[in-house]
């Protein structure tokens, strides 16, 4: 865990919150957290081999995902290199780092290893990267005002989530916005749902933005 909060604090050092993200609502910044952690079993007087510490990073998409993986991998490599004898230890006896006179059996590493395993490649990473949609575009107003004519208000937010390809499209020129019409309580849950009331307002919030924006290129 010293070495996963090596790596955190040093990602969250280069990867802080930015004003653009308070701007957008963004509920929270880039962040990286473990959320599993598996180890071999063996008996309670023995120290595990190794250990599996797993989880995600959501970044907001004013950075990009190749920086943030680059920089992991770097932070790693100096962790392996030069920075181990760093990490915190718990007492006399507890190191990463074994002193030559401590007899070890054979095959057995005398420096503590860490090793970096993503789940897929960089161009799936990059498909999956998030956007912040443009706030001036013709799309976002009608978006805003067909809202606005349907529901009397209109809450705009933003959550670190993702989908595949809107950031690809985004920068291929296209003025992509992002809205739903669910029940955001159950989002990806078991019990998933949406009602016809909010299925007949979204056909109404729909149909509006094409009149708009046809309107607006005649």
């Amino acid at each position: 865990m010293e070495a996963c909060n090596y790596i955190q604090t040093r990602f969250y050092e280069d990867f802080p919150p930015l004003a653009a993200e308070a701007a957008y609502q963004f509920p929270s910044g880039s962040n990286m957290k473990p959320t599993q952690i598996e180890c071999a079993k063996g008996s309670l007087n023995q120290i595990c081999p190794e250990t599996t510490v797993s989880g995600d990073i959501r970044l907001s998409p004013f950075y990009e995902v190749e920086d943030v993986k680059d920089a992991i991998e770097r932070y790693v490599r100096e962790l392996n290199e030069s920075d181990l004898e760093l990490l915190p230890t718990k007492g006399t006896w507890s190191k990463y780092v074994l002193d030559e006179e401590v007899t070890t059996q054979p095959n057995e590493l005398r420096r503590g290893l860490v090793e970096i395993k993503w789940q897929g490649d960089l161009a799936s990473f990059q498909l999956y990267a998030g956007i912040a949609v443009s706030l001036d575009s013709e799309g976002h107003k009608a978006l805003v005002q067909s809202c606005r004519e349907t529901y009397s208000v209109v809450k705009p937010f933003s959550v670190n989530g993702s989908l595949p390809l809107v950031k690809m499209m985004q920068k291929q020129g296209f003025d992509i916005q992002l809205c739903g019409f669910g029940v955001m309580s159950v989002y990806h849950g078991v019990n998933e749902y949406c009602t016809f009331e909010d299925m007949r307002k979204a056909h109404e919030v729909l149909l509006r933005i094409v009149c708009l924006l046809e309107s607006s290129t005649a």
